[in-house]
């Protein structure tokens, strides 16, 4: 199942940061007398952590994104620590918006990720850590870190596996039933053509960044659809931004094209707001790719070559599913494993039990939340259409039991 929750358009709003140095060792690379390196990483929602450590003593958690470039340190207490290292400051504004958010550019840095060698890269430091990412996946995650650090490799994301594959260019063999898609790699982010089918009369051959950080399977700007409105969508909060959350609408696009690759009846999300760097040259970019429609893949990522490698994957058939019960959730606690409703779709089936932001979800079916991760309670809750969920909720230190079906709201 999709994940219900998202953020990625949030991360969006810093595209324009550009990172870049000129250090000899900038690109992670394999060491020598090694031909390829395979590093398991933590999956929540199909977004992809693992452990980096910065100078040899200072290790923290990065979330892998095509959509950003460059390091970028969300943690506050991480950037303090490297406070002896910043360079200048600067402020990041998001495009409509005069809201501001301080940042600091470091020095050069050591960067090791382990088995490959270690790079020196400047870092971007957010003051404040204003996106609250732990809340959203559910983990500690002090920052993001963009897939161009690895453009000298290959890399190969198996979601099946949990694994990321790492290969030189000259030393990758193409597999069987495998789609070769050109790309064009703009400040470290990769673009794709793709073909949607809106609807029955709809078709467009779009232009979308491809975004391994943002967890929606398909987001379109609808003024760049030549006036096309969904039929059927369900309004709401598809990401956050600097000046808060930012609305939108979920509603469902027929078919899409990735090569000769076909995923039909997708989620999409749909925003009103200009996106970063887009702002004058409409016509260049439609949206962005997430990882809930990558996530049906074995994808390979080739910078050197502008190219994307897909080969289907376990979940490729997998229908597209959103939230059918109506919660949005927060994680918090020392674990992140107290979940607090954030939000409640009107007219969801939560909303008809009358579940209420602020109330803390204890227990799924008598499972109790504790234990569970941000991606099991997700699955559980949009399980399938027609269940029904048993849902125990604290609400002012009193505990409230609820039943809810679930069903489909797009």
């Amino acid at each position: 199942m999709m994940p219900v929750l998202r953020f990625g358009f949030s991360l969006m709003l810093i595209f324009g940061i550009s990172v870049t140095a000129c250090a000899q060792h900038h690109y992670f690379s394999i060491a020598p007398g090694r031909k390829n390196e395979t590093v398991h990483f933590n999956n929540y929602d199909n977004l992809i952590v693992t452990e980096f450590v910065i100078n040899d003593t200072l290790p923290l958690r990065l979330m892998i994104d095509s959509g950003v470039e460059g390091v970028i340190i969300t943690d506050r207490a991480i950037s303090l620590r490297l406070r002896d290292s910043w360079l200048r400051d600067f402020k990041i504004s998001a495009p409509g918006s005069s809201e501001e958010i301080d940042a600091s550019i470091t020095k050069s840095l050591k960067l090791s990720f382990e088995p490959l060698e270690p790079i020196v890269t400047n870092m971007v430091l957010l003051k404040d850590d204003f996106f609250s990412l732990d809340q959203y996946i559910g983990a500690k995650v002090h920052g993001l870190i963009g897939m161009e650090k690895f453009r000298n490799l290959m890399v190969t994301t198996s979601y099946d596996r949990n694994t990321l594959r790492f290969e030189r260019p000259r030393e990758f063999k193409i597999k069987n039933h495998t789609q070769i898609i050109p790309v064009i790699i703009t400040q470290g982010k990769p673009y794709m053509p793709v073909r949607v089918a809106l609807d029955d009369q709809h078709i467009m051959d779009l232009w979308l960044m491809v975004d391994s950080g943002a967890n929606h399977p398909l987001l379109l700007e609808k003024d760049s659809l030549d006036g096309f409105e969904p039929k059927v969508s369900l309004n709401g909060i598809i990401g956050k931004g600097l000046a808060g959350n930012i609305p939108g609408s979920f509603a469902r696009v027929g078919w899409m094209m990735l090569g000769n690759f076909r995923l039909d009846d997708i989620v999409t999300s749909f925003t009103d707001q200009y996106m970063p760097n887009n702002f004058f040259n409409r016509q260049k970019r439609h949206g962005t790719l997430g990882a809930g429609a990558l996530a049906r893949f074995l994808v390979t990522f080739d910078y050197t070559n502008s190219r994307i490698l897909l080969r289907k994957g376990s979940k490729f058939s997998q229908p597209f599913e959103y939230n059918m019960s109506g919660l949005n959730l927060r994680a918090s606690g020392t674990g992140f494993n107290i979940f607090e409703v954030s939000e409640v779709i009107p007219g969801s089936p939560a909303d008809e039990a009358g579940i209420l932001p602020g109330d803390i979800l204890v227990s799924v079916d008598e499972k109790y939340t504790f234990y569970l991760n941000m991606g099991e309670l997700n699955n559980l809750l949009s399980d399938r259409a027609g269940k029904v969920l048993k849902l125990g909720i604290s609400r002012n230190g009193r505990h409230i039991n609820f039943k809810i079906r679930l069903r489909r709201l797009i």
